[in-house]
């Protein structure tokens, strides 16, 4: 998105204070939302919190009737107020929100602090994921066809997150060394994985395809793959390398969102939750499974065969262990744990 061009809306909310007015006070918050979003780029915030930062922002400046130096907390407040009142936002969107707010008034407005941020965070809740049993998920990969099944396998193999197994590249899966190698994962953290024995034979049928996809490509001129930080402007030639080309390539070329040309990316989030849940609805499994339920899965299954919830912490990427406990609540009672003490007098 564009900051400027989202912020129009506030100007038809200020014509009441004149012309020249309305042009101030829109460019003061966009200069300030502007600043906020480099200084989150700086401290290599992930890009899906400076989105959703930028769009409370942008949300927020558009309901505002004043300059950012005459905004006081209880503007805040009651933006807040009125998410969660009116608009019934959860209360992990609520604190996201906040923090959002938090950052504006204190790195943005240079307050600070926020005298009003005990009343405006909601408490902890704990949500117990959904789970597919074993069975379940024995039903939605053999259902997957065959364009999906072995990246819907690998992420329940491995417990992957869906941008985690979409920004595999070919020296990220070693079958040599039965590794797969998640590089800045979630957080900015790497983390190795044992490889499923079961994935091999298919992974090799793959890698071969996705070979005389890649020589079609290079020939055609469509086979830059964008590299992380400036690995690119070191070394030009590793853009066209097989090495750095995405494991799971699109069926279509795809334009590059900086760049403006065609290339062989990686298939989109959205293609894939939708053929997730074409998948589900066919096998007739509960509406609620989404890509993300696989990982759920992977970590219950794993605690269930008696692995230690320290090891399922490190497969997950977890930085805290009260994180993966939540997993010890959908897990399936054992035969001993399903029965009363009272029937062992």
């Amino acid at each position: 998105y564009k900051i400027h061009s989202c912020l129009n809306a506030v100007q038809i909310w200020l014509r009441e204070y004149g012309e020249k007015e309305c042009d101030v006070i829109t460019n003061s918050w966009a200069a300030i939302i502007d600043g906020l979003k480099k200084l989150l780029e700086v401290k290599r915030y992930s890009p899906r919190t400076v989105e959703a930062y930028c769009g409370w922002w942008l949300r927020f400046a558009q309901e505002q009737r004043c300059a950012p130096g005459d905004l006081e907390e209880l503007a805040i407040q009651s933006f807040v107020e009125r998410m969660v009142l009116k608009k019934n936002v959860s209360a992990s969107t609520q604190n996201q929100l906040f923090c959002a707010l938090q950052k504006l008034w204190i790195d943005g407005l240079k307050h600070k602090s926020l005298d009003v941020k005990n009343l405006l965070r909601a408490s902890d809740t704990t949500y117990l994921p959904f789970v597919l049993t074993r069975e379940q998920v024995k039903i939605l990969l053999a259902g997957s066809p065959a364009e999906w099944k072995l990246l819907f396998s690998l992420a329940y193999g491995c417990g992957l997150r869906l941008n985690e197994a979409l920004n595999l590249r070919i020296k990220d899966v070693s079958l040599d060394r039965d590794l797969v190698i998640v590089q800045a994962g979630k957080g900015g953290k790497s983390r190795a994985l044992p490889f499923p024995d079961s994935l091999k034979a298919a992974t090799e049928i793959h890698l071969k395809e996705r070979w005389k996809l890649y020589e079609d490509d290079l020939t055609a001129g469509f086979a830059q793959v964008d590299l992380p930080n400036a690995l690119g402007r070191k070394y030009p030639k590793l853009e066209t390398s097989w090495d750095y080309q995405y494991f799971f390539a699109s069926k279509n070329l795809l334009r590059h969102p900086e760049s403006g040309r065609f290339v062989r990316w990686h298939p989109l989030e959205s293609t894939v939750q939708r053929n997730f849940k074409e998948v589900c609805r066919r096998c007739q499994l509960p509406e609620c499974a989404h890509f993300h339920t696989l990982r759920h899965s992977f970590a219950t299954h794993l605690l269930e065969a008696g692995i230690s919830i320290r090891e399922i912490q490190e497969r997950l990427g977890h930085a805290k262990l009260d994180t993966t406990m939540i997993y010890t609540h959908v897990r399936t009672p054992s035969a001993l744990a399903a029965h009363s003490p009272l029937d062992f007098l």
